[in-house]
């Protein structure tokens, strides 16, 4: 381990680590563009590097590119990765308050802070906390699933029903394609390219970089040409650090979650903020407005991103499983230097591995003093015309519709997301359900298929205790939920009542 420590600070490896970091960043920050597919360019330059450097270099490209997409998340409400959707909520909502410094501060202050937690987590627990997710079957991991979309049901402020229906339409869109058990097309209308489905990263496009194009657009021509985002508010270090301090409990929740749904080799970056935001909505002691400059939602959203990036790591080097798209990259590239994920790896090649885990200890510290130095060089953006800005992020979302598989088909489906999520603006229905329902639907229906094929019977399925966990929750969280609504809207007609007899006086 002290040798790791010391190849981790040699020239060549702070090099590596930095020169990763600004690549992914800025993979991160061009809408369209995602940290897999910055990873997956640059293995080939990893040739020529040692093993150990270009694990560090994909690592810092990974780290940088998941933290990345909060820069245009918080100028522009326009996510650079998937990931960074509950970013573009909270941070562009503090900019559009004139703190967009300290949105930015913030954002790489809770992401360096929660990598870098969940890259001690990889150094010091991968053993042990990849048992976890061996003890996740099909029960498990149903129940899990089911705890989330209704965490995101019940806990969102439009009506309960309306949420329903929204996952609901999105639980239908995942249908589309080869059924998993019997291999036959589903509603494919005899449409070869819907065998497969839609492509998530572009429908993720579509709902929320493309339409930001068209809102950018339609203020240009409307001639609503002013700055939304005052950059001029000084912000301090010390004023962030206190922001953070008072909300400590937030960062450390988010981070455990970020770590353990990381080690799970089903919920990825793009799923993780989701959750870690509703479970701190309703954690709220603050009366923080959630969706609209929530601190503690920013918090929540990039300590549990970056935190995730580490756990998703811990499966795949101790177990051979990766834990998200971007990890899976990581065994091509290992297996191409000659190494073998899982356990052998440490007793094979120790001063390879531990190299890797102090150089990804680095990786968050770089990103933390780039995110904090870096904001301040960021307010150029702000100053280009919003008709060029709407242009600019139309034609990357475009190319990167087109580059996910080079498949003309893909950009068709980014413009019909697109199309859906205006469609659902005007009905003033939210779109996180559907858009949580279209990322966990698949792995949902694969799961039942095999739990209806192992388990005998309902008996069966209660008899796990992490299900009946997770399954138990769900239902408190509704039946608080609905009492919690029930409660406001007597408060509300009481209030109307009130108001009335005031007027009739």
């Amino acid at each position: 381990m002290l040798e790791g420590f010391l190849n981790a600070l040699t020239p060549t490896s702070l090099f590596v680590e930095m020169l990763g970091v600004v690549i992914g960043i800025i993979f991160g920050a061009i809408p369209g563009l995602t940290a897999t597919l910055g990873i997956a360019l640059f293995v080939p330059v990893t040739f020529l590097m040692t093993a150990e450097h270009g694990m560090i270099m994909l690592g810092g490209i990974y780290a940088g590119g998941i933290y990345g997409g909060s820069i245009s998340a918080v100028l522009i409400n326009v996510p650079g990765t998937p990931a960074s959707i509950v970013t573009s909520w909270e941070g562009h909502a503090l900019a559009r308050q004139g703190k967009a410094r300290f949105a930015l501060g913030m954002s790489a202050l809770a992401s360096g802070t929660g990598g870098f937690i969940s890259a001690i987590a990889v150094l010091f627990l991968t053993p042990v906390l990849s048992t976890l997710a061996l003890r996740f079957g099909s029960a498990e991991y149903c129940s899990l699933l089911i705890f989330s979309l209704t965490i995101v049901i019940v806990m969102l402020e439009t009506p309960m029903t309306s949420n329903l229906l929204s996952c609901c339409i999105g639980l239908m869109l995942v249908t589309i394609g080869l059924d998993p058990v019997e291999g036959t097309p589903r509603f494919t209308f005899g449409v070869i390219d819907l065998m497969s489905g839609f492509n998530l990263v572009a429908v993720l496009i579509g709902f929320f970089c493309m339409t930001q194009a068209v809102r950018l657009a339609l203020d240009s021509l409307q001639k609503h040409t002013e700055n939304l985002v005052d950059f001029s508010g000084e912000t301090s270090l010390r004023e962030m650090l206190g922001a953070l301090g008072s909300r400590i409990v937030t960062h450390l929740r988010s981070t455990v979650i970020g770590i353990f749904l990381g080690i799970l080799p089903a919920l990825g970056p793009v799923e993780t903020p989701f959750i870690a935001h509703a479970i701190e909505r309703r954690f709220n002691r603050k009366g923080e407005d959630f969706g609209n400059g929530s601190v503690s939602g920013l918090i929540a959203s990039e300590a549990s991103i970056s935190a995730n990036v580490g756990g998703s790591l811990i499966p795949l080097i101790s177990l051979g499983i990766p834990g998200s798209g971007a990890a899976a990259v990581f065994i091509g590239s290992l297996t191409l230097h000659g190494l073998q994920p899982g356990p052998l790896l440490f007793a094979n090649s120790p001063e390879v591995i531990y190299t890797f885990f102090w150089g990804f200890l680095a990786v968050y510290i770089f990103v933390l003093l780039f995110g904090l130095i870096g904001a301040r060089y960021c307010a150029f953006v702000l100053k280009i015309p919003q008709s060029v800005l709407a242009t600019f992020i139309a034609i990357f979302s475009i190319l990167g519709s087109y580059a996910i598989n080079n498949s003309i088909f893909d950009v068709v489906v980014m413009f019909g997301a697109t199309a859906f999520a205006l469609w659902f603006q005007v009905l003033r229905f939210s779109i996180l359900p559907v858009v949580m329902a279209v990322i966990l639907g698949p792995l949902f229906e694969q799961q039942v298929v095999v739990l209806t094929k192992t388990q005998n019977s309902v008996f069966d399925i209660l008899q796990r205790p992490i299900a009946d966990c997770f399954l138990l929750a769900s239902f408190l969280i509704i039946v608080f939920g609905v009492i919690g609504r029930m409660r406001k809207k007597g408060a509300r007609i009481k209030a109307l009542e009130g108001m009335e007899q005031i007027d009739d006086a």
